[in-house]
């Protein structure tokens, strides 16, 4: 059968103004084909969506 493993990437901001706590950021979600793995840009991009994320301050939520 087509097993799937599904990736969520998150990140903690101590530094998000305006809020009394530290926010959990939902980056990005990724999925891969049972016993593959995600390339290497695969995870660039998730790295440039946290750095956009945290170059605003006040951050952009949704």
């Amino acid at each position: 059968m087509g097993r799937h493993h599904y990736r969520l990437y998150c990140l903690l901001d101590y530094e998000a103004k305006d809020t009394d706590k530290p926010l959990l950021v939902i980056v990005t979600g990724l999925d891969k084909p049972f016993r593959t793995r995600l390339s290497p840009a695969d995870y660039a991009g998730v790295r440039k969506l946290g750095q956009e994320y945290l170059a605003r301050n006040p951050r952009s939520v949704a």
